[in-house]
């Protein structure tokens, strides 16, 4: 039995490079931490809890981030292709599952929309107007984080495959990844579907993803959302292509 372990092309060892992902996961850590320190600031402020879910929100964005790595971790100590490739459909199809919470955070500026914020005459400082403008900026930073944690996850997934198979299959995961992302976040925003109630509620939520397979506002949501996640990866996976090159 051959138990030489495969190598990965060189250029993929340079991306994962075991220094590279302690700072990249630094930066996302400390940005984390900044939009958490934004939400306590306004608490602190208003003595309201509003937008907590926001901090929820912005773990389980986390989660696809967490599932690339172990595939990356796993990919370098197997010990054979065959094994890498069912390591990648297993971690793959759990990354798919989660990743839709990245995007997610995106559409919590509906709570903006529908109820804008408002403070109480006790608070002389700052006014309607100012405590709206910060929420938008306490939102963006939440979900520009969040979503760019997921697009950079979306990176190291298509790679492992790019690597794996070839270039034409890595586009081919990479593009499925951002219209079933954007199917995703309607059935988390609309149908109210979490991605842990695939197990915990399987038979209701196959039902739930089918029923709406085809439903026409479904449909126009998804496109848009999941055309707009491909627009935004075709910015990172550019920059992060010209970085490998320098």
């Amino acid at each position: 039995m051959n138990n030489r372990r495969i190598a990965l092309p060189k250029q993929t060892h340079a991306l994962y490079a075991f220094r590279s992902i302690i700072i990249l996961t630094a930066a996302f850590a400390l940005a984390s931490v900044g939009c958490t320190l934004v939400l306590v600031l306004r608490i602190l402020i208003t003595k309201s809890y509003r937008y907590m879910y926001l901090v929820w929100n912005l773990f389980l964005a986390w989660i696809p981030y967490a599932l690339a790595l172990g595939m990356i971790v796993l990919a370098a100590k197997a010990r054979s292709k065959r094994k890498i490739k069912w390591l990648i459909i297993l971690f793959g199809t759990l990354w798919l599952l989660f990743y839709p919470n990245a995007p997610y955070i995106l559409t919590d500026f509906i709570h903006i929309i529908k109820a804008p914020p408002s403070v109480s005459n006790e608070i002389s400082f700052i006014s309607n107007s100012g405590i709206l403008w910060y929420d938008i900026v306490l939102n963006s930073s939440f979900a520009f984080i969040g979503h760019l944690i997921g697009l950079v996850s979306l990176a190291f997934f298509h790679d492992l495959t790019r690597a794996l198979y070839n270039r034409w299959i890595g586009w081919i995961i990479a593009i499925v990844a951002t219209i079933l992302g954007g199917y995703g976040i309607y059935l988390g925003r609309f149908a109210r579907l979490n991605s842990w109630h695939i197990f915990t509620k399987p038979i209701p939520s196959i039902q739930m993803i089918s029923g709406n397979l085809f439903n026409a506002k479904a449909m126009l949501f998804s496109f848009c959302f999941g055309f707009f996640i491909f627009l935004t990866y075709i910015v990172v996976y550019s920059f992060h292509k010209l970085r490998n090159k320098t």
